[in-house]
């Protein structure tokens, strides 16, 4: 790519599954695909800002006949495939991706929501539409390690608003769960991260409970996503699921998600369990678990 004398650099973007290879910085900004309705989510990103938020990009409007936008690039490191293993191994960034997530819907609950607008609603929360509208947010949706930018293992920011929709709040922290703990069933230190995401984030009792309930909605609505992406032909996501081993593989993934709800629910409520140690202390102070997982919780293998 050919630039004249004095243009900034031009670096493609790595990570994503919609954009990838469409994204570019260009210096001090970041040049994307711009969504349908941008005007209305660049208003929210300054309406942000203005509440005190700086974890969110800055817009710089767009271009191309609207079909581009610019936004302003926040410096950091943005974990990309194959994702290092602290993405999932290192409770300290996953309690700073709940912190920050906290701090964007302290500042998103100061903010109206507009209904009008033609929000994407692939990933957005079923319920909100059942949900009083006090309660509702415009939640990020989409929270994976690609869309998180750190500094020093602290997340620092979120990238990639796309997929903005009214929610409950407790919807973001449950897909924050798939992607980061991850509810994978592959290890024992589920219930540790889940309890890590939980505190990080501030969640309450009712939050807690709820919590693996919505996290099964999140899969089931992660689910049709792909399923309308892999019917409509597109490739990128035909290979995903094929990587992930068919729809065989999601149907266990739910399954496990269901049988486990209430262990969940009981591991993050019980005040006796410590995250940090990834134990449940006795009452006599003695550890009485140390494999992160509460009774009657197992993985999936």
């Amino acid at each position: 790519m050919s630039r004249e004398p004095g243009e900034p650099d031009v670096e493609v973007l790595r990570g994503g599954m919609d954009n990838a290879g469409a994204v570019v910085r260009r210096g001090d900004t970041v040049e994307r695909p711009a969504p349908p309705h941008a005007a209305a989510l660049h208003a929210h990103l300054r309406a942000l800002a203005a509440q005190g938020f700086d974890g969110a990009p800055t817009p710089l409007g767009t271009f191309d006949g609207g079909r581009r936008e610019r936004l302003g690039h926040i410096e950091g490191e943005v974990a990309v495939p194959p994702f290092p293993a602290r993405t999932w191994s290192d409770d300290g960034v996953l309690r700073s991706v709940g912190a920050l997530l906290r701090r964007l819907h302290r500042a998103s609950a100061a903010l109206p929501v507009d209904r009008g607008v033609p929000w994407r609603t692939g990933l957005a929360d079923p319920e909100a539409d059942t949900s009083p509208a006090d309660s509702l947010i415009l939640c990020h949706n989409d929270v994976c390690p690609e869309n998180v930018v750190f500094r020093d293992r602290v997340a620092t920011g979120f990238i990639d608003f796309d997929q903005a929709a009214p929610g409950r709040p407790l919807w973001d922290v449950a897909t924050v769960a798939r992607y980061w703990v991850p509810m994978s069933g592959e290890g024992p230190r589920t219930l540790d991260r889940l309890r890590v995401l939980a505190d990080g984030h501030g969640l309450d009792a009712g939050g807690r409970a709820a919590l693996p309930r919505t996290i099964e909605q999140a899969a089931a609505v992660a689910r049709e996503f792909s399923a309308r992406r892999v019917r409509d032909g597109d490739p990128v996501y035909v290979r995903a699921l094929a990587a992930r081993g068919g729809w065989e593989s999601w149907d266990r993934h739910q399954a496990w998600l269901a049988a486990h709800r209430r262990a969940f629910a009981d591991g993050l409520l019980d005040s006796r369990y410590d995250s940090r140690a990834g134990s449940r202390t006795s009452r006599s102070g003695t550890d009485s678990r140390t494999d992160g997982l509460p009774d009657g919780l197992t993985d999936s293998r």
